[in-house]
């Protein structure tokens, strides 16, 4: 049977030394295996077609009981692992906070410990662009409650 534990293991080896990274996997009730992949650039569906045929191959008959589902996190989903945030760093992010306030503003930096926001406020002029702070805000992890990327259309 394979449980989270072993598709992790198994994902973690097959991605060590690879620009890709592990951001979610699970062995879900009802037969269906979850596993979200990210890339340090961009994740292709070759990849993603690649990491799904070795784990077909490492696990083989163990997984014909299981639906497998192998893709990236979508633009529009929180970050989940700290490689996510460093991979958008100087990008930007809306960041809710435990206490329900929402920041949007550029990623600065990233550590262990929490990032460094530089929050947009909104200009008071109408068609001009919003302006960020010139001093980044440290924003420790313990305060945030999700972090996603925006998209930003011209």
């Amino acid at each position: 049977m394979i449980t989270t534990e072993r598709l992790t293991e198994a994902l973690e080896r097959r991605l060590s030394g690879t620009p890709h990274f592990l951001v979610f996997a699970e062995v879900r009730p009802g037969g269906k295996a979850v596993v979200e992949v990210d890339n340090d650039k961009a994740i292709t569906l070759a990849d993603l077609t690649a990491i799904n045929q070795g784990l077909r191959e490492e696990f083989g008959e163990a997984l014909d009981d299981l639906e497998l589902e192998v893709g990236s996190p979508g633009m529009g989903r929180p970050f989940r692992v700290l490689r996510q945030y460093v991979k958008h760093t100087g990008r930007v992010v809306e960041v809710k906070l435990a206490d329900g306030r929402t920041l949007q503003g550029q990623l600065a930096a990233v550590n262990e410990q929490g990032i460094q926001l530089r929050v947009q406020h909104p200009s008071k002029v109408k068609g001009r662009l919003p302006k960020l702070d010139e001093e980044a805000t440290a924003i420790p992890f313990s305060e945030i409650k999700s972090t996603q990327a925006t998209i930003k259309f011209n």
